[in-house]
């Protein structure tokens, strides 16, 4: 996702304890301390990932490479998205089912169920 400040709650109040209540350990680079390349350091945790989720609200392109790579891994990638920027959605990517939200509650929960029919139960943390 965008590492703008604008989105920062819906990782804090959205993703990450979707995750977490799905019995995931969410992690973003931009928050856990590296002194690696940034795009090396994406690269092994994606590699070392169960799954994806990749918001692309604000259409950074890094999300979009990001996701690719993932795919080409053969991880499942959970692709949202906010409702007012559906329309802007990558035309490579409308194929793949999105979880469009309006707020983070919704995120949220959509995001946990989603996990949950298609990775299962993650390990204890």
């Amino acid at each position: 996702m965008s590492f703008d400040q604008e989105l920062k709650p819906v990782w804090d109040n959205a993703i990450e304890p979707a995750l977490s209540r799905a019995g995931f350990k969410g992690y973003r680079v931009d928050i856990a301390p590296h002194i690696e390349k940034i795009d090396t350091k994406i690269m092994a945790e994606i590699k070392n990932s169960r799954f994806l989720v990749a918001d692309v609200t604000q259409q950074r392109p890094g999300v979009y490479f990001e996701a690719g790579y993932a795919l080409g891994l053969g991880l499942p990638v959970f692709w949202s998205v906010r409702e007012d920027e559906l329309d802007k959605v990558h035309f490579d990517t409308r194929q793949y089912n999105h979880i469009v939200w309006k707020d983070e509650a919704e995120l949220s929960d959509k995001l946990y169920n989603f996990v949950w029919a298609i990775v299962g139960k993650g390990p204890a943390l």
